[in-house]
């Protein structure tokens, strides 16, 4: 410690000598750090170079030679000491030949050599058939010392390029597909006719389309059943590179995207998948240049009857899911049916209890509607709306129309005979809905029975009436009402009697061998009556004939065909109405008319042979009598004659003519 600080007291006593010393100091020791760096640096080069050296040369390979121009009296005379200690070692281990040439001036180099290899570029980058084109060419010239003789470049493009070159540049106009596939290279050559060597060759690929846009198969328009597959259907287009495809749809003016291919299939196709699909083809390198082409898909499907309304010009009845619809007769009712249906339905109602006319129908976008036919109320009951379309089966709806409408009766002897201390059983059928209610209207103590029928429209209503004294014949009214409205129905009750003599018992037309008659029928007495037919000659012959009718109700009328008289006779007839307590009649008088043709001798016998009518004869009379073809043969004279027993007509062109020649 003492030592330190003696030795500080020292340098602060003689400053100006410690200072010199310090420097002298510093100076020295970085000179001897330097020569020590120098020296490892000396070392590790001539380790590499000996590395290098020990490498053999090939046979065939040159010698490595250096040649070292050397001015002794550069850097005051010691550039050949430093060449000597630093460099001639180092390329000595590396086995390069040096040889030193040692001058005593300056010597200017110069150094020239041909061109660079030329680079070629050209704008646009990516050009289309019928853009310009412009290729550029590019080079260089090393020389030494920089700036010795300007250098003069000049510039020849290859490939036998159309187009114009102007200095470095060459331009095509236009460019098109024939262009495709030409090479085109560069070369500089200098003002010393020094060429350079080519440049990388350029192969022209204009890129083009997208053209010849098309579908195949080739159609605009395609119709497709739902359920089924749409497609495959092929977009192609003329591209370079090759183009992007995509599938777009418009269903509600807006086009969306469906597919990314160039093909398109639709599996399963729903009725929401129709539109106009749109191949759109884009080119890949300019989204700008693109072509579209369009195919419109209908996609069919079954109808599906979806709801229907009736509805006349002041209401609508029932909502549009319903099945059971009620509505007063007499009402003009219009349907609307909505059908979801590609393409239009075939519509038809049908039912089991009236014919439906063929039905026209207005549309309005999947609303049917037309104007139903009268319904009464015996057209109650269910309805069957069958739509079709060709496709599947279509679809089917039944719905229960309810026809409301005011009592009215169907069919009922208005005259009852009976006797007293009797009961009379009184049935009327009545058509009614909804159901009706029955009072008399004049005892009241009887009781009416209201009894549905089959359909709900139809009532049996039966009462039972006490004769107790004559009092209780006479006419008694019958009230039936519903909410529409009432009706009275009247019933005279009169002591059981024979039945009433047929009115009005007349000829409607006479022949040579048949008449036709008719009568009104008659108050039956108050039991089932028939009728009965007598006729004779004057001759006195006489025959009984009984008549077929289901119409005995009082006021219709029967008309009836006697038949197989003789011609020119006085006949004397009679119809006889009979029930239980016995018959009454009327009778007339006529004559038949006189032998059909003059020709025909007294002594011919007429011989008839009844047979059915044929297919082209009328098989019904106007009231509905049978039609008979009679074959009569005239003994003594062969001639046949055809006869058409009718109530008015005939087989002959004549109308009022009963028969003709076969």
């Amino acid at each position: 410690m003492a030592f330190i600080v003696k030795t500080v007291k020292t340098v602060r006593n003689n400053w100006k000598k410690s200072l010199a010393a310090g420097v002298a100091v510093y100076f020295v020791g970085r000179f001897a750090a330097r020569k020590y760096n120098e020296d490892l640096l000396r070392r590790e080069f001539c380790k590499e170079a000996k590395k290098y050296g020990k490498v053999k040369i090939g046979v065939t390979d040159k010698p490595r030679r250096i040649i070292v121009f050397l001015n002794p009296a550069s850097a005051s005379g010691g550039a050949v000491k430093s060449f000597n200690k630093n460099a001639a070692p180092i390329l000595h281990l590396a086995g390069i030949e040096v040889n030193v040439v040692k001058v005593c001036y300056y010597i200017v180099l110069f150094s020239q050599t041909k061109p660079l290899k030329p680079t070629l570029t050209l704008n646009a980058e990516h050009p289309f058939v019928g853009d310009n084109i412009t290729f550029t060419c590019h080079s260089t010239i090393q020389r030494w010392p920089a700036g010795y003789r300007t250098s003069h470049l000049t510039y020849q493009f290859n490939g036998k390029p159309r187009g114009v070159t102007v200095n470095n540049k060459l331009t095509i106009h236009t460019l098109t597909m024939s262009d495709e596939g030409k090479v085109i290279s560069c070369q500089a050559t200098d003002d010393l006719q020094k060429a350079s060597i080519k440049s990388d060759a350029v192969t022209l690929d204009p890129y083009y389309g997208p053209d010849n846009v098309m579908l195949e198969p080739v159609h605009t328009a395609l119709n497709v059943t739902k359920g089924n597959i749409l497609g495959p259907i092929n977009c192609t287009a003329t591209c370079n590179p090759k183009c992007l495809f995509e599938w777009r749809l418009n269903r509600t003016g807006t086009f969306v995207d469906v597919l990314s291919n160039e093909t398109l299939v639709v599996a399963n196709i729903k009725e929401n998948q129709a539109g106009i699909y749109r191949c759109l083809v884009v080119h890949p390198l300019n989204r700008t240049r693109l072509r579209r082409t369009d195919i419109s898909v209908n996609v069919q499907y079954s109808p599906k009857i979806e709801s229907l309304w009736l509805s006349d010009k002041n209401e609508t009845y029932g909502s549009g899911r319903h099945t059971i619809y009620s509505f007063n007769e007499g009402n003009h009712l219009t349907i609307t049916l909505r059908i979801k249906s590609n393409p239009d339905p075939q519509i038809v109602i049908n039912s089991s209890l009236m014919k439906f006319p063929k039905l026209h129908y207005t549309k309005r976008s999947d609303d049917f509607t037309t104007k139903l036919p009268s319904l009464k109320c015996e057209n109650s009951g269910n309805f069957t709306i069958h739509a079709s379309n060709g496709i599947a089966y279509g679809d089917k709806k039944t719905v229960n129309l309810e026809i409301k409408c005011k009592p009215r009766d169907v069919k009922t002897e208005l005259k009852i005979g009976t006797k007293v201390d009797t009961d009379v059983n009184i049935v009327m059928n009545v058509v009614s809905f909804p159901t009706p209610t029955v009072t008399w209207l004049r005892m009241t103590e009887f009781v009416w029975t209201v009894l549905k029928d089959k359909y709900d429209y139809k009532h049996n209503i039966s009462s039972t009436i006490r004769i107790t004294s004559k009092d209780d014949f006479g006419v008694h009214g019958i009230k039936i009402c519903n909410t529409l409205g009432c009706i009275v129905e009247n019933i005279t009750l009169q002591p059981g009697d024979k039945p009433e003599a047929p009115l009005y018992f007349s000829v409607e037309k006479t022949t040579s061998i048949s008449v036709n008659l008719s009568w009104i029928v008659g108050f039956n007495g108050g039991h089932e009556q028939t009728f009965s037919i007598q006729f004779k000659t004057t001759d006195s012959d006489q025959a009984t004939k009984i008549v077929q009718t289901s119409d005995t109700k009082t006021g219709s009328k029967v008309y009836y065909i006697l038949d197989q008289l003789k011609p020119d006779t006085m006949y004397h007839v009679m119809v006889l109405s009979t029930n239980k307590y016995g018959n009454r009649n009327a009778s007339l008088e006529f004559k038949t008319e006189g032998k059909m043709m003059g020709f025909l001798k007294e002594e011919s016998e007429l011989i008839c042979f009844k047979r059915p009518p044929t297919r082209s004869s009328p098989s019904m009379s106007r009231n509905g009598s049978s039609c008979m073809i009679e074959l009569c043969l005239f003994r003594g004279f062969e001639s046949r004659i055809a006869f058409i027993s009718l109530s008015y007509n005939c087989c002959c062109t004549s109308l009022r003519t009963s028969c003709c020649f076969v």
